[in-house]
């Protein structure tokens, strides 16, 4: 493992020259293995990222000074004045916009919604920078 990190030193190597566009087949000739190795380094690499981003998730979540509970039946355009007035109160300034919040619950609550209503209730989560997340209860 290379220092404070999830990734190995070959981890990373393959990620880097798969952002460069060599394919998997290119990198095992340079790295002197096969393709079905490098295949295997790099999903094993895009699931150590994928476990580190829903551990700073959940640490977000545990952190986060603000959490908003979204009842079941709420008018989704209801939910950012709901948002900015308790973020205001704890003098958070949220990174979005009214248009930009309501964009955010459809793409990360749309399990929770059905059209303009709440179907089923969730939480929304206000961060300390002003992002928001969005969880089951």
């Amino acid at each position: 493992m290379v220092e404070n990190s999830f990734l190995t030193e070959t981890q990373i190597k393959v990620l880097k020259l798969r952002k460069k566009g060599l394919t998997q087949e290119e990198i095992a000739k340079i790295l002197g293995t096969s393709r079905a190795n490098i295949s295997m380094i790099e999903k094993r690499a895009r699931e150590n990222v994928k476990k580190a981003k829903n551990t700073l998730r959940i640490y977000n979540k545990i952190m986060a000074p603000i959490f908003l509970d979204i009842e079941e039946g709420t008018d989704v355009l209801k939910i950012p004045e709901v948002v900015f007035k308790e973020a205001d109160t704890a003098g958070i300034k949220v990174k979005y916009n009214t248009l930009e919040l309501l964009d955010v619950l459809k793409n990360s609550a749309s399990e929770f919604i059905e059209k303009r209503t709440v179907k089923k209730k969730f939480r929304i989560y206000v961060l300390e920078n002003g992002d928001i997340d969005v969880g089951q209860i």
